[in-house]
């Protein structure tokens, strides 16, 4: 994603229910009614016994509410002021992932957010997420040849899951294994 580009990361895109994106981006329903990957995000840690996270593009603070309920120092990272609007009282900061990441931990979770990024700029990304993450990489996109509801303008990235597997393998993480909401990956 291009620095210009994270403007477009507004209402329209959250929150706006006829426009392109997320389309209503809430903490109960995430709009597909299911299983929510803060959830999934909870669980994996508490069952890993995982102390810290860092959530990448952590918008509304969904995920980073959900471990800090649960006991996990979490804290969470975007480039959209208009999300982070909504997580007040919560160690949501605005920062670029393409100028690195400001906090290690022992997960990072990078949930549909690297397919914002150019193809050029995701080695380097991929290399300062191998030295941010001490244990797990959790990682979703959107492949290609998955049916999407809505279409994504701001989507750069859209590669099949063996393209992704591949990339993360040569960043240095293992695959683990497929979760309900996202693949896990250790270092």
């Amino acid at each position: 994603m291009r620095a210009e580009d994270s403007a477009g990361f507004g209402y329209e895109y959250f929150d706006d229910p006829h426009g392109l994106g997320y389309r209503g981006y809430h903490r109960e329903d995430n709009g597909d009614g299911g299983y929510l990957p803060w959830q999934a995000a909870r669980e994996f840690c508490e069952h890993r016994k995982v102390r810290s996270a860092v959530d990448l593009g952590c918008a509304k603070g969904f995920l980073v509410a959900e471990l800090l309920a649960a006991g996990i120092d979490a804290v969470g990272y975007d480039v959209s002021d208009y999300a982070l609007s909504f997580a007040t009282g919560l160690p949501c900061h605005r920062a670029d992932i393409r100028r690195g990441i400001p906090r290690r931990a022992e997960a990072v979770f990078a949930l549909g957010v690297l397919l914002y990024l150019e193809e050029d700029e995701l080695p380097g990304v991929l290399a300062r997420l191998r030295r941010a993450a001490r244990r797990f990489l959790l990682f979703s996109s959107y492949y290609e040849g998955e049916e999407q509801e809505v279409p994504d303008p701001l989507r750069r990235i859209t590669r099949p899951r063996e393209w992704w597997r591949a990339q993360l393998t040569d960043a240095g993480f293992t695959f683990d294994h497929t979760g309900q909401c996202f693949d896990i990956y250790t270092v």
